[in-house]
């Protein structure tokens, strides 16, 4: 089962990738020159070839890490409006959304409590679909198990303050 990594995850990891290839490729890449400036002296190994393909490698790491920041900036653009998005929808499911709305097409007589979660999911999966239309399945799968979170744990705190209170 994928789980679904939103834009602003995505562009943490991307930013953090980036400054450590940035820090790793740079300083290898001065230590190459210097080794090949003969500043940090090795002998018995061949310094043309040494030098060669390990600036290049560090190299590489450098470019990646640009590439990675480049990527990073993207994936901060697209998390605004992903972030807009959620709050859209998380509201609309607060309004319309509730335990008993949820519960009353699914007839529960007395089924386990992981099988009402399961069945309770995809009931809120089809909601939201209905009112938002080409969601990823992933990112439907995180909000479906965001939601059921806050109506059905909100709900199952007050049912137990109720029962302490008589």
């Amino acid at each position: 089962m994928a789980s679904y990594v939103n834009n602003s995850e995505k562009a943490e990891n991307n930013r953090s990738s980036a400054y450590t290839l940035l820090i790793v490729g740079s300083i290898g890449f001065i230590l190459v020159v210097l080794y090949f400036l003969d500043v940090i002296p090795v002998r018995g190994l061949n310094k043309y070839m040494i030098s060669g393909v390990m600036g290049a490698l560090f190299l590489l790491f450098i470019i990646m890490g640009c590439v990675s920041l480049r990527s990073a900036r993207i994936f901060e653009k697209k998390a605004g409006s992903e972030n807009n998005l959620t709050s859209e929808i998380k509201k609309w499911c607060m309004t319309n959304l509730s335990a008993k709305a949820i519960d009353e097409p699914l007839h529960f007589d007395h089924e386990e409590e992981e099988a009402k979660y399961f069945a309770r999911t995809e009931r809120v999966k089809e909601l939201i679909s209905g009112k938002f239309m080409n969601l990823d399945q992933d990112y439907l799968e995180r909000l479906a198990d965001e939601i059921y979170a806050s109506i059905f744990e909100k709900n199952g705190q007050e049912k137990e303050t109720d029962r302490s209170e008589e």
